[in-house]
């Protein structure tokens, strides 16, 4: 084996590696770590996950922190069956989610791996993986604590390599095991909505690899790399079956599943089993603010950022502290954005060099790689474009899941791929021998003419109106006016800023094509001012003084008083609602304290969302007889005081009467006027065990909890006769997981009653012991399924890897080559006349 080969890849590891680090330096190096807003919020959520997890080292599957109840899975994965898992861990140096730099570090290697296959130079490849990983994109997810949605973009590129090593390369074998490996930790990552939009980028290769294939009459190796890839995804996702499983079965009990109530199954274009087009696209992207791909500023910013420069802030700031200055800078950043989503963190920001030589690349790169990434690219656009783009209601009701996913904005990850690719394929194809150099000439003033006038829209036609200008307008109109001269002026200086590097880049790949400037010369400059034009702008949203101690930053909020009066009850179980810090369904902060009925989750279930949104959130006060049903003891109110809910009925009571409606329309409407405690409330596609039947009720019956644990509660209870029994737990169904016991034997079903909770029909006895469990059958099997395949996935791997080394050795990496100048190809080269021996004479 030829270890000068591989040097020059471990010089551009190397490399990767030090950018990553220095651009995070106070993680990287002294450990600081950022607060990520999102991440704070699911450790409320995880709370009890983890309190459980230190005492008895495993992960429980249900979890009362947040929303009266819910499964674990897409909170902290309780998972362990996929044994790429240290692969996983391992390619982010065993890090966890606070490691950013690993993070953006592994995002470069895997855009390096896929941009070595397309076959372009190792220096190029640097410049490629580096417009991949150091982006505003990539800050903006880090900064504001997206972990899952940025581990799984590390692993795209290396899943197209696989891709393109099978259907491009003709190497089925290596490029399907790399598919399988980099698939399972993909899908690992959890973060289904990005794997969705690789595998439809992935259909968009192979499409435009059959095109080829059918045009040079060579359908054969398409099919058999098309099937191997199809198993390869087939085994990623296998490998994480116990994942997919049971986020598909609670998918359906979420609001991405099919509500009960006809009337919210109506969407535009919606089918009814999935989210509406409302939630869906809430957050578009704006087609013309598709100008902050090439000016950052052409639409004002973000939240995030910080902007002093400008005449707004010099007029509220006038007389003010520094402190000051800086919280008013901070403040005033969400005004400048004046785009088509509610808010943004910060601008997306591809890069005016990367923008530049993805023109170039799409004017110069032959095949079908170059046709994949520009649709693959502008694909991914439009659908970030959700509601702005009318094509996307047409995939919202005929292509599969797609209206499952929420915030299409985040397509725009996939977009930073493809321009990013292309354009290290327009570099390396600018320095190809067998390109003319009348053809690259071409292809050069094209994108620079392109550029430019992209330039020149961004800084001269992206006006418009903010979410928060009418209030601003009608408050200050003169701020108003300052503030439009202001955003103005910022999309001007960023054109003019995107321009200039435009135009240096173009004017070294001139000098090149001259032959004044050697390939890897004007390759490594590229680079470095692609890197320090994204490097500026990222630092608008994170610096050294973003990160903070590990400790403090991952510390819990500390209890208010009104926590610690709560939690003076010593009871068992019992859950607490939160008015006084936010909304139901954003409240994640009482989580850290208490079972609580409020959290932060972006899947709900369904039943819970929807009393929510018609009878609690509405009016607290009229709902408490609900707010008991679900374990509702204490509520604390908009002013912060705790009230001891007066219609708290404790974990579980028999009732006297049942009453069978004919759906869960009829169901629903019953809860405004339903007496908990007195009458059950129940449809007729859940009454089967109770059908004809009512309970003679005894008084002197008694049902309590003896013993709690998110996936067991215990029960002990003495009755006369058969009882309705109605626990105070959010309904989940059996065939779900939640199981009865009685007396440590199997008992029927639990069945849903008063729309939210789980009901019982319990037979007559003394003191008889009831479980109830929680059992997903899918999680178990799942498990064994995924360590089977995710075994086959890493053993295809080995095996792709082993026969193509075993055969083929290392392979001679892609080369740069430098022009010759005009001059020196016109005139015969200088000779000089011999120097005569010292002494002697001149012939």
């Amino acid at each position: 084996m030829d270890v000068k080969k591989f040097l020059p890849h471990l010089i551009a590891v190397a490399v990767l590696l030090a950018v990553a680090a220095i651009f995070y330096a106070p993680n990287a190096f002294n450990g600081k770590v950022l607060p990520q807003p999102d991440n704070d919020k699911a450790r409320a959520m995880q709370t009890e996950i983890r309190h459980y997890l230190e005492i008895e080292g495993k992960v429980p599957l249900w979890t009362n922190s947040g929303f009266g109840g819910m499964p674990s899975y897409q909170i902290l994965s309780p998972m362990k069956g996929n044994l790429t898992r240290p692969v996983y861990r391992a390619m982010f140096f065993f890090n966890d989610y606070t490691g950013v730099w690993a993070q953006t570090f592994a995002a470069m290697l895997c855009m390096y791996l896929l941009l070595i296959v397309l076959r372009v130079d190792w220096r190029v490849g640097i410049f490629g993986a580096l417009a991949y990983g150091i982006t505003s994109y990539n800050v903006d997810l880090i900064e504001a604590g997206h972990s899952t949605k940025m581990s799984a973009l590390v692993f795209a590129p290396a899943i197209f390599a696989g891709a393109v090593l099978a259907a491009g390369r003709g190497r089925w074998l290596l490029g399907s095991g790399v598919m399988a490996l980099f698939t399972a930790m993909q899908v690992l990552a959890n973060h289904i909505q990005i794997t969705y939009y690789t595998l439809l980028l992935v259909g968009i290769y192979f499409a435009a690899v059959l095109v080829e294939a059918i045009m040079q009459k060579k359908l054969g190796p398409w099919l058999k790399a098309a099937v191997a890839c199809g198993v390869a995804v087939g085994l990623g996702f296998a490998a994480n079956y116990s994942i997919l499983c049971t986020t598909l079965e609670y998918s359906h009990e979420t609001i991405r599943g099919r509500s009960e109530l006809s009337g919210r199954n109506v969407t535009r274009g919606g089918r009814g089993d999935g989210l509406d087009t409302e939630y869906a696209f809430g957050w578009s992207y704006g087609k013309m603010e598709s100008m902050t791909l090439i000016a950052p500023h052409a639409y004002g910013g973000g939240a995030n950022e910080r902007i002093t420069d400008t005449k707004v802030f010099s007029t509220v700031t006038r007389g003010a502290s520094p402190a000051d200055r800086q919280q008013i800078a901070q403040q005033l950043a969400a005004f400048y954005y004046h785009g088509d989503q509610p808010f943004v963190g910060t601008a997306i920001y591809l890069g005016a060099i990367v923008c530049f030589l993805f023109f170039l690349g799409a004017f110069l790169v032959p095949g079908s790689t170059k046709w994949w990434l520009v649709a693959g690219g502008f694909f991914a656009l439009t659908i970030a474009w959700g509601r702005n783009f009318d094509l996307n209601y047409f995939w919202f009701k005929y292509l599969p899941m797609f209206n499952k996913f929420r915030s299409v904005s985040m397509a725009l990850g996939l977009t930073q791929l493809c321009v990013a690719a292309l354009a290290a394929l327009g570099l390396q194809a600018f320095f190809d021998a067998g390109i003319s150099k009348d053809r690259k000439a071409k292809a050069l003033y094209i994108a620079l003419g392109v550029t430019t006038l992209l330039c020149l829209v961004a800084g001269f036609m992206t006006g418009g109106e903010g979410p928060n200008d009418a209030q601003i307008g009608q408050n200050n109109p003169q701020l108003l006016t300052l503030l439009n001269e202001d955003r103005a002026a910022l999309a001007k200086s960023d054109a003019f800023r995107s321009f200039g590097f435009i135009a240096l880049a173009a004017a070294l790949l001139w000098l090149a094509l001259q032959g004044r400037l050697k390939a890897g010369l004007t390759v490594g400059i590229i680079a470095a001012v692609a890197l320090f034009d994204n490097w500026a702008i990222c630092r608008r949203t994170i610096s050294a003084d973003n990160f903070e101690e590990k400790r403090s930053a991952l510390a819990p909020p500390k209890p208010e008083p009104v926590d610690e009066q709560i939690r003076q009850d010593n009871s068992l179980h019992y859950r607490v609602l939160d008015l006084s810090r936010g909304s139901i369904t954003t409240n994640w902060m009482p989580s850290y304290f208490h079972k609580s009925l409020s959290g932060y989750h972006a899947a709900k279930l369904q039943r819970f969302q929807e009393v929510v949104d018609t009878f609690i959130g509405p009016s607290p006060g009229k709902s408490l007889h609900l707010i008991g049903l679900l374990n509702g003891k204490y509520v604390i109110n908009t002013e912060g005081q705790v009230i001891l809910n007066p219609s708290y009925y404790g974990n579980a009571w028999f009732v006297k009467h049942i009453k069978v409606v004919p759906n869960g329309e009829a169901e629903f409407r019953s809860l405004s006027t339903l007496n908990p405690r007195d009458t059950a409330i129940v449809q007729e596609a859940q009454a089967g065990q109770i059908k004809d039947w009512q309970p003679q009720f005894d008084s002197t019956a008694n049902i309590r909890l003896t013993g709690y644990h998110p996936d067991k509660m215990e029960y002990t209870y003495s009755a006369k006769s058969d009882q309705l029994a109605i626990f105070s737990e959010i309904y989940y169904p059996a065939d779900k997981g939640w199981k009865l016991y009685l007396d440590g034997q199997p008992a029927p079903d639990i069945f849903k009653a008063d729309y939210l909770a789980r009901a019982a029909k319990l037979p007559a006895g003394q003191n008889r012991k009831l479980e109830m469990r929680f059992e997903p059958a899918c999680y178990y099997a799942g498990e064994n399924i995924a360590r089977i395949a995710s075994a086959l996935a890493l053993l295809l791997c080995f095996l792709g890897l082993f026969f193509r080394f075993r055969r083929e050795g290392v392979e001679e990496a892609a080369r740069l080559t430098d022009m010759e100048r005009p001059e020196l190809e016109r005139a015969p080269k200088e000779t000089k006349a011999p120097v005569p021996p010292k002494g002697g004479k001149r012939k």
